[in-house]
């Protein structure tokens, strides 16, 4: 039997939604292609790009047997294309939708309910971005809107042997006794890497021997550069973040907003320990499994980071706790499957039109 051709739509090449694509081409009985609305990441390259591929969006979308839209950007923008074949959309945090405010919340609140009425599963990455969407249609929590919690999921490596981590650590200039944090993100204003900056700024000042290591790429670039030091080493676009994770003893996400952070999901993986702020996403990533302080809050931050230099015990059951909650409850099995059977929906509403 020939595979249902599943056609993934971004808004743009690159970013977690790619990660998530490559998770789900390992289930059995789909094959996936991918097309990106726009040509770039910046509001500019998408102004510019979207209209002039849309034709060509329209066409590959025809040739589908299922469309996967990811984003709610995204989602907004191909509605048009939406009735073209049976469809399913994945949330990703509701970035769009969560930083507008005003008449521009009304347009994206008006659009999602259409998407989620003309699709067959809106796909929510968390509890969070589900109770949200369903507010959003007005239904209670008995009433079956298509909106069903999948949440992300990854397949963990093998813990990194000591003489791993030893190696990692030789190859980034890194000392065994120091405390070594992680910010892996996209360098903007939502991740707030200068949060971990300034973090880590003020426990190294207390006296402990942490050193901050930023890998990512982003707007804040030259802003994160700037702050460059002694314990503040500034990796840019890490392509293979293994030896960091290697590396790492603790992963700071001092965040506003996730959907359910890959990044966050790799370092539990890996057994670091969490740090997270309570922007929506991250406390339901980490669970019991991490320390999860108010948004904003750097000497909250700072004062984490100096007691967990302080107290390798604590490390490690943190780690410990990480790494469990990913093998018992975030796998990408889980992930595959949920997406699936919104997969298998869709075409079997299809066929019974």
């Amino acid at each position: 039997m020939t595979d249902a051709r599943v056609l993934h739509v971004l808004p743009h090449h690159g970013g977690g939604a790619e990660t998530y694509i490559d998770l789900l081409e390992k289930i059995e009985g789909f094959s996936h292609a991918r097309v990106a609305l726009s040509a770039g990441r910046t509001p500019a390259a998408g102004a510019a790009s979207i209209a002039p591929r849309y034709p060509g969006v329209a066409r590959r979308i025809l040739g589908a047997d299922v469309v996967h839209v990811h984003g709610d950007a995204a989602t907004m923008l191909a509605l048009p294309l939406l009735t073209l074949r049976p469809s399913v959309w994945t949330t990703h945090g509701l970035h769009l939708l969560r930083r507008v405010d005003g008449p521009a919340r009304a347009l994206s609140s008006r659009a999602l309910r259409r998407a989620i009425a003309m699709t067959a599963r809106t796909v929510c990455t968390s509890q969070a971005e589900h109770d949200e969407l369903l507010a959003l249609v007005g239904g209670n929590a008995g009433a079956d809107h298509g909106l069903r919690v999948v949440r992300n999921g990854i397949d963990p490596s093998p813990l990194p042997s000591a003489e791993q981590r030893a190696v990692a650590r030789a190859d980034l200039d890194l000392q065994s006794d120091e405390l070594i944090v992680l910010f892996l993100g996209e360098l903007d204003g939502r991740k707030r890497p200068l949060d971990a900056i300034a973090a880590t700024e003020r426990a190294r000042a207390a006296g402990a021997p942490v050193v901050l290591l930023v890998a990512g790429d982003g707007p804040q670039r030259d802003a994160v550069v700037e702050r460059a030091s002694e314990g503040v080493h500034v990796l840019g676009h890490v392509r293979d973040v293994t030896p960091l994770l290697s590396a790492a003893d603790v992963l700071v996400m001092p965040s506003e907003r996730e959907g359910l952070s890959f990044a966050v999901l790799e370092a539990m993986g890996a057994g670091l320990a969490l740090v997270v702020s309570d922007g929506r996403g991250n406390p339901e990533a980490v669970g019991e499994a991490g320390l999860v302080l108010a948004l904003g809050d750097v000497p909250a931050l700072a004062d984490a980071l100096v007691a967990l230099a302080g107290d390798r015990d604590e490390l490690r059951r943190l780690g410990a706790a990480a790494r469990a909650r990913v093998t018992t409850t975030l796998m990408a099995a889980h992930l595959r499957d949920g997406v699936a059977d919104a997969y298998r929906e869709a075409l079997g509403r299809s066929s019974s039109a």
